[in-house]
């Protein structure tokens, strides 16, 4: 299979699985943004998604470049992966607002093409704590979106909203 090819699934896998965590996003209701229902609210939850997607989509953590806007120590869940060791005594101050984190989603996804074919797909991910090929670790990152995309809908489903649609490829999708 030609990278090309192998380049233009990735992106358009990225794009349908960032818009389903987007379409998600914009159904949250304000009183459940911020809920403390869950062990880690909502926003924070979707930020530690595109945390580490924007993470994974660059070369290593040494040239990962932070977004602007980030709240410092959101993007830990529980410290249990290699990248979620916030500094010792670290409170998360602040809540990531809707349009702040669409934002994000559309800065990740404007820079997806680039940052897909600007490494090769055949070699080492770059992360040491994943002995994986650069692809291994795009269908990694892919399936860490859709991982916690699941959990907010499955909240919102729990609050009675659904209509939320499985897009196929970006363009195509399926209601449940």
């Amino acid at each position: 299979m030609e990278n090309t090819l192998i380049f233009e699934v990735l992106e358009s896998q990225y794009k349908a699985a960032l818009t389903m965590l987007r379409n998600a996003l914009e159904k949250v209701p304000a009183e459940h943004w911020n809920s403390k229902e869950y062990n880690k609210p909502t926003w924070q939850l979707a930020f530690h998604t595109l945390y580490g997607t924007k993470m994974y989509l660059s070369p290593s953590p040494e040239t990962f470049v932070l977004w602007e806007n980030a709240i410092r120590g959101a993007e830990s869940l529980s410290g249990v992966n290699e990248w979620e060791h916030p500094e010792e005594g670290v409170i998360v101050e602040g809540t990531h607002t809707p349009s702040e984190l669409i934002a994000f989603i559309d800065d990740i996804v404007a820079n997806l093409h680039q940052n897909i074919s600007a490494l090769p797909i055949q070699e080492p991910s770059g992360f040491e704590w994943y002995p994986v090929t650069r692809l291994e670790l795009h269908l990694t990152n892919i399936r860490h979106i859709q991982h916690h995309t699941a959990q907010i809908i499955e909240r919102l489903k729990a609050k009675n909203i659904h209509g939320f649609a499985w897009l196929i490829d970006g363009n195509a999708a399926v209601e449940w």
